[in-house]
């Protein structure tokens, strides 16, 4: 099975309501926060949750870059980066063919959040 169907089925059982896209990307909120998990197409193995929007770049882009650098480089899985002016954060991860997610889609999305307070932090001090 596909992984963004084993997404959708453990989103479900787990009680998350979900929309899909016209990508195919599963968009979901985890406690008022806006995620989404990509749909990766053939590579089955890969999974990637997203975080998007959390910070608008102003009039401070070095800080904020050096804030993104910082998470990136000091947190495991996170990857922090820009879109266009907007702050995004990811996870990404190889996943075997048979994975069960309740063994660590909650961890993933604390570490997210864990990264956007840390990310405020950096930037407002």
């Amino acid at each position: 099975m596909k992984t963004i169907e084993l997404v959708k089925e453990y989103l479900s059982s787990e009680g998350y309501r979900y929309n899909i896209d016209d990508d195919g990307d599963i968009h979901f909120k985890y406690q008022g926060t806006n995620l989404f998990i990509t749909n990766s197409g053939e590579d089955e193995q890969f999974f990637r949750i997203i975080m998007p929007n959390i910070y608008v770049v102003e009039n401070n882009r070095m800080k904020v870059l050096e804030a993104a650098n910082m998470i990136t480089r000091d947190m495991k899985v996170v990857k922090a980066f820009l879109v266009e002016d907007h702050l995004w954060l990811s996870i990404e991860l190889f996943i075997d063919s048979t994975p069960e997610f309740g063994d660590f889609f909650v961890r993933c999305i604390e570490i997210l959040v864990a990264a956007r307070h840390k990310i405020a932090q950096e930037i407002f001090g």
